[in-house]
């Protein structure tokens, strides 16, 4: 089974992933075109025209890859696996503290809060010989809300996960946990979904966050079996986890919302993990 994300082991450093570059090797080259070509043909590459020498690859275990743009901010943490080993697992970090304002502005007094995305990016993909998962995030900050003492940030976290023949996905996973490093304190504000979500066929799911009574929205497609949540005491922790048993060329999402409040004038930065389980059965 593949189970690249299980847990962090105790007081884990983060490692240097420079090291695992395999980004000019004939394996790199290849799933950077096939990563560009997959872009192209689903649309997704209409915005930034990326070709594959703006994405680099990493092989972080043996068989295991990641692919992401050149400038994404990625570290690797050691990951204890379910029969007791060591792994590493690739983590990403949201903006630093200079990107988090980039394009906000003022509002008059009579004008309404409204929500302004700040961040957004898309990570293709880790992936193995049995499956993969492509996640994306986007984090919002609202504008012109009345408190004196705080700013408020929302993180949006979704991903598509398969396995590969003949191997069957059983479970693909989302986290996210405030960077200690880099982020201000943060303070729970909402979260979506609240609770699991059983699902005995496939339906669309809209989550939601509301903060001054503005409303921030994403609709998700959730398939059997249904989404597992972990929503943590640490203010900014949340996990999702899609479970079932498909086959290989069936593609299952997970996703989820949450939204914090920082000191005004703060930063809210998190780490993100992407991951999923495929076996034989």
């Amino acid at each position: 089974m593949s189970t690249l994300l299980v847990g962090y082991v105790s007081a884990a450093n983060p490692l240097e992933i420079s090291k695992y570059d395999i980004t000019r090797t004939n394996i790199g080259v290849q799933l950077a075109q096939e990563t560009i070509q997959r872009w192209t043909d689903n649309g997704w590459n209409s915005n930034c025209n990326c070709n594959f020498n703006d994405l680099e690859v990493y092989e972080i275990n043996p068989g295991d890859y990641l692919v992401a743009p050149a400038s994404a901010k990625i570290k690797l943490q050691s990951v204890r696996q379910s029969d007791g080993s060591v792994k590493l697992e690739p983590t990403i970090v949201t903006g630093s503290p200079s990107d988090s304002l980039l394009g906000t502005e003022a509002v008059s007094p009579m004008q309404a809060p409204y929500w302004l995305e700040v961040e957004s990016w898309c990570f293709a993909r880790v992936q193995n010989f049995m499956g993969w998962i492509d996640n994306c995030y986007a984090i919002n900050k609202l504008i012109g809300e009345t408190d004196s003492q705080y700013d408020y940030y929302e993180l949006t976290h979704y991903a598509t996960a398969a396995s590969k023949y003949p191997f069957r996905l059983k479970w693909a996973q989302l986290t996210c946990r405030r960077n200690t490093q880099y982020s201000s304190t943060m303070l729970w504000k909402d979260w979506y979904p609240k609770s699991d979500q059983p699902a005995p066929s496939c339906s669309t799911i809209t989550l939601g966050i509301t903060v001054f009574g503005v409303t921030l929205s994403y609709a998700s497609q959730i398939c059997t079996s249904g989404w597992d949540i972990t929503k943590y005491d640490e203010a900014g922790r949340f996990a999702n986890k899609w479970y079932g048993n498909v086959g290989s060329g069936t593609e299952r999402e997970v996703a989820y919302m949450v939204c914090v409040k920082v000191p005004q004038n703060g930063y809210a930065i998190w780490d993100l993990t992407a991951g999923y389980g495929c076996s034989l059965i």
